[in-house]
């Protein structure tokens, strides 16, 4: 029961302070940008891919387009948490299920052109970097609020 009330109360603060919030999208934009490039690179190594998909600078595959993607995801991320952390009396909770929302709709992007024809081993390898990416953001985020509410 402690641990329930600990976390209500934590989560009760109704906002994460700006040095706290940049910290933590910092450390979020860090941390999503090498554990998708990193997931990339384990994919590319084990498993082979069609050239049209990882050649070029524009390919699903290629670093580039991982990191900016990765990078844009990390950053409004952070921006709708520090939202949310202002408005929602239980912002990890409702973060983290809009999170999940927009992870099932971030699937969506498996229906564009550029993947028309694409093994299913792409969307698999693409898939992975959209969970990680989702779980690497909510798992660094939440703590930020958490971190906030212990040092008060």
């Amino acid at each position: 029961m402690a641990s329930t009330n600990a976390m209500t109360k934590s989560e009760t603060s109704r906002s994460v302070g700006r040095k706290q919030l940049v910290k933590y999208g910092l450390i979020a934009l860090i941390a999503v940008i090498v554990v998708n490039v990193l997931v990339l690179f384990i994919g590319l190594a084990t498993i082979e891919f069609p050239a049209e998909f990882v050649g070029g600078p524009f390919g699903p595959l290629a670093v580039g387009p991982v990191v900016v993607n990765s990078a844009v995801a990390a950053i409004g991320a952070t921006l709708a948490y520090g939202v949310i952390t202002r408005y929602s009396a239980r912002p990890n909770r409702t973060f983290t299920a809009i999170a999940g929302v927009i992870l099932v709709l971030s699937f969506a992007m498996f229906l564009t052109p550029d993947l028309s024809g694409a093994p299913p081993r792409v969307f698999a390898i693409l898939a992975v970097m959209h969970v990680t990416a989702a779980v690497t953001i909510v798992g660094v985020l939440t703590r930020a609020m958490n971190r906030e509410a212990r040092f008060r």
